[in-house]
């Protein structure tokens, strides 16, 4: 049942396969077609247009070229080079249009490749179906022979083997016969070949695991040499039999085991095949055999670590450093290392180097993440140390590599934290030498190593700055992950040695800046002096210290970047403040910031202030550059920061917390964030390209104070419910609940107009809505004292100045609207005035009765005759006869 299954897979793969190159044929002849169609058309043309003199011979060049075309192989038609294909047949119905230039083809060194192996597979596709043709058919024969019981096993294997053999035989043969090929299109011999050796590899594993009848020694070894013998042929018979090799080479493992789960015998054996495999690959000179090997080879290298044992880390780190070496050290530098490149390269150019950067990381991150997971003794850190070695010694050979010293700094980074996870003790502390032993001495030796490293080689080479770099900032990444580590009660024995390390490195790193050094050494230099002197300064402050101290960094940099006019990048920058904006952000919901103080004050009326100050002094050193504009933004973010959180804080005795927010937590972040969004908003004038993020975050903003604004007219409403809003007139929680957030919406309406014209009326419409309710509650707050509820009723005095005083608004309203002109504003007025005298006939005058309701109705005539006589007169004055 499992060979018919299997003869089924194979019918249905040989279909597939024949339909695909089927398709192809068509679809090829169907565009051959369109071409001599075009061809034709063209002749054509010519004829009718040209004398006969002429167009007979371009005639007869068409036809020879349409000839040309109908019998030229699929494989040069598939070559870029070709002018005829790249170039577009001219337009039969506009013979008057000038033929257009052929644009030169661009295509990539994946599309080059995979167009030549599509050419070769449409060309030389039956010779390969029938190669694996002949290989079933060579296993099925022998399978056949076994279960008929023909022959003894040992006798029908190797019948077997000696057709697998024979068919290697011809291909040799044949290619040696062949004297004249072109490169390693003789693909004959080489399917020949390949049916051979699928067959003795295969009849091998049948000898093996259906008969045991070879050892997993011998069978593993019988393995290997077949497919080394394939990738060694693949010398001289192509690139295609190559990949057989390496593929069988690198399988073995899996289709025999020993079951000893022995690491060094599998190393021993994958380094083995990927040196057979480097030389075929360098030899035949093909991109993907190379990855063939590194997918391979790291493939082994990652199945190690399932196997690794407290005995064998050694093992795992040697071949992963001899792996480096290996298969990125010696194809760039040469067997014996001798090809070396000092010439300086720009960090674009460096970040590009493929694929030895991958290549590096597939190595070193899987050994350094074991070595954080494992415990951590001599054996990881002598690996990890040799690691670090062997990267500086690769960057002094190519400086093509320069980046890996930031690799190196990073190996320092993670050596010294997986010592302080596994050597983690109570009484570490407890003597004073602490700071020479474990994780600490090693810390402080691997700092100033590097700094010593990066000072010493970029004083011999001036222009390759990562070694300025490594040497001005080695001693601060080291230092500031130990005070990252220790406990704040031994931070008192370790903090004279460490400021005194980082003063004396920062004292050189200046006097290095002073004495003819390049424009970027000097930038470098001065930077690395300044982070050792904040974070010597930071290890003395609290938490907000850091924070306090990378704010000033931004600006030194600011200012160095002003003051020696250095082109560097703004990522950099960028990334400094996008760091601190997040921190900023997530310090007030941060439990050790709850009663952190500075200089006897709570953090963040300290900490932020501040930080907006440093922000707007460091974007003024960019007078027109994108990161003005960067940092004035991160100025405004801190501002929002400082409202939101400071009035809360000084409100409620902590910071906001959104899922219980209280009334008046509510009416300060409604205004805030209100008044912050309209500022972004305005702010996206002059954001340039920054304008539309300025815009989403105005937006945002307006949109969550809307809500609050909602849930306070609904549920939190002083007119509905009994909630205290102060005792003074005016100058009390009402001022904030809805007349400052009125003028803050008129504002918001001006800025939305030039977005979105159709929102303004509604925008204006909530304008008037708070503007009601706040001259309202004025008026009842005067009256009814710091409650206002609806339910406690009113006077009739407090009902007749809710006339007067909108009676007045309503003059005024039209007054200012004939003034400036502006019919809505009229309208508006006239409105309110009949809002007013609905409510006095209805409401103010419906309990009056003898002299007092003649009286009022007297007051109302004259005050509506004396309003229409100010409304003539100012119409007169606007519109003169």
């Amino acid at each position: 049942m499992d060979d018919l299954v299997g003869l089924a897979v194979i019918v249905i793969l040989v279909v597939v396969a024949g339909a695909i190159c089927g398709l192809i044929a068509l679809v090829q002849l169907n565009g051959l077609k369109q071409e001599v169609a075009v061809l034709r058309a063209k002749v054509t043309h010519l004829q009718t247009h040209k004398p006969i003199s002429q167009s007979e011979p371009q005639s007869e060049a068409s036809t020879a070229q349409a000839a040309i075309s109908i019998t030229e192989p699929i494989a040069h038609k598939a070559q870029p080079s070709s002018t005829s294909q790249n170039a577009s047949p001219p337009l039969i119905n506009q013979p008057s249009a000038p033929p257009k230039k052929a644009k030169p083809a661009t295509a990539s060194a994946t599309e080059l490749l995979f167009n030549k192996l599509r050419a070769g597979f449409e060309e030389n596709w039956m010779t390969w179906i029938g190669a694996i043709a002949l290989a079933f058919g060579g296993i099925f024969l022998a399978k056949y022979s076994l279960e008929a019981g023909l022959l003894s096993p040992v006798m029908r294997l190797s019948l077997g083997g000696l057709f697998g053999l024979g068919l290697i035989a011809a291909a040799a043969y044949l290619h040696h016969k062949r004297i004249v090929f072109e490169g390693f299109n003789n693909y004959i011999p080489a399917a020949l070949a390949s049916g051979g050796f699928i067959t003795c590899f295969a009849l091998t594993l049948l000898a093996y695991s259906s008969y045991g009848m070879l050892s997993p020694t011998v069978a593993f070894f019988a393995l290997a040499i077949i497919a080394i013998s394939a990738s060694a042929m693949a010398l001289r018979l192509g690139p295609l039999l190559a990949v057989l090799g390496i593929i069988g080479a690198y399988s073995v493992p899996i289709w025999v085991s020993t079951g000893s789960g022995n690491l060094f015998a599998l190393f021993m054996y994958v380094g083995f095949v990927s040196l057979s495999a480097a030389l075929v690959a360098h030899k035949v000179q093909r991109a993907w055999l190379w990855y063939l090997l590194w997918a391979g080879h790291i493939g082994w290298y990652l199945v190690g670590f399932t196997l690794l044992k407290i005995n064998t880390v050694w093992l795992m780190g040697a071949f992963a450093l001899l792996s480096i070496i290996g298969l990125i050290a010696i194809p760039r530098l040469g067997l014996k290392l001798n090809v070396i490149e000092h010439r300086p390269h720009s960090l674009k150019r460096l970040l590009k180097v493929l694929p030895d950067h991958a290549l590096l990381l597939a190595f070193i991150a899987p050994l350094i993440f074991t070595m954080l997971i494992s415990h951590f003794d001599m054996q990881w850190q002598t690996i990890g140390v040799l690691s670090i070695v062997l990267v500086l010694f690769l960057v002094l050979k190519n400086s093509r590599w320069d980046i890996w010293q930031g690799v190196a700094l990073v190996i320092s980074t993670l050596l010294v934290i997986g010592a302080q996870r596994t050597h983690l003790s109570p009484n570490l502390f407890d003597d004073a030498l602490f700071i020479f032993k474990n994780e600490y001495g090693l810390g402080l030796l691997l700092g100033l190593l590097l700094t010593a490293f990066g000072l010493y080689y970029g004083k011999k080479q001036i222009k390759r700055l990562a070694f300025h770099i490594t040497g001005a900032f080695s001693v601060f990444v080291m230092i500031a992950t130990l005070y990252t580590l220790i406990p704040n009660s031994a931070l008192s024995t370790a903090y004279p040695l460490w400021a005194v390390v980082l003063f004396v490195v920062a004292a050189i790193l200046i006097k290095l800046a002073q004495h003819n050094t390049t424009l970027f050494q000097r930038f470098t230099y001065w930077i690395g002096a300044n982070a050792n002197i904040t974070l010597a300064i930071t290890m003395l402050l609290s938490d907000s210290g850091l924070t306090i101290a990378l704010a000033v960094q931004v600006l030194l940099i600011s200012v160095l970047i002003k003051r020696y006019s250095v082109p560097m990048p703004h990522w950099p920058i960028k990334a400094l403040v996008a760091a601190l904006l997040l921190r900023l952000t997530l310090s007030p919901w941060t439990p050790s910031y709850d009663a952190l103080t500075v200089f006897g004050l709570h953090w963040s009326i300290v900490v932020y202030p501040l930080c907006i100050a440093l922000f707007f002094a460091a974007a003024k050193c960019f007078d027109s550059s994108k990161l003005k504009i960067w940092l004035e933004g991160a100025a405004l973010h801190c501002l929002a920061l400082f409202i939101t959180t400071e009035t809360s804080y000084q409100l409620v005795g902590h910071y906001p917390q959104f899922d219980s927010l209280n009334f008046y937590e509510q009416i300060l972040l409604t205004c805030n964030w209100l008044a912050l969004g309209c500022v972004y908003l305005h702010r996206a004038k002059l954001a340039g390209t920054l304008a539309k993020l300025y815009q989403v975050a105005g937006f945002a903003l307006v949109g969550l104070a809307g809500l609050f604004a909602i849930k306070t007219l609904l549920d939190d409403n002083p007119l509905f419910e009994s909630l205290y809003i102060g005792e003074l007139p005016i100058f009390n929680w009402l001022l904030l609940l809805w007349l400052v957030p009125a003028g803050l919406t008129l504002w918001l309406a001006k800025l939305v107009k030039p977005i979105n014209a159709k929102a303004t009326p509604f925008i204006l419409a909530v304008a008037g809505g708070f503007i009601l309710l706040a001259i309202n509650s004025f008026i009842r707050q005067y009256w009814q004292g710091p409650y206002i509820y609806l339910s406690k009723g009113a006077s009739n005095a407090e009902l007749y100045s809710y006339s007067v005083i909108w009676l007045v608004m309503g003059a005024g309203t039209v007054i200012f609207g004939h003034l400036k002109n502006q019919l809505l504003i009229q309208k508006i007025g006239l409105g309110l005035l009949a809002a007013v005298i609905v409510k006095v006939f209805l409401i103010d005058m419906a309990n009056l009765e003898g002299l007092l309701k003649a009286l009022s109705f007297i007051g109302l005539g004259l005050s509506l005759v004396g309003l229409s006589w100010l409304f003539q007169k100012l119409r007169s004055r606007v519109n003169p006869v």
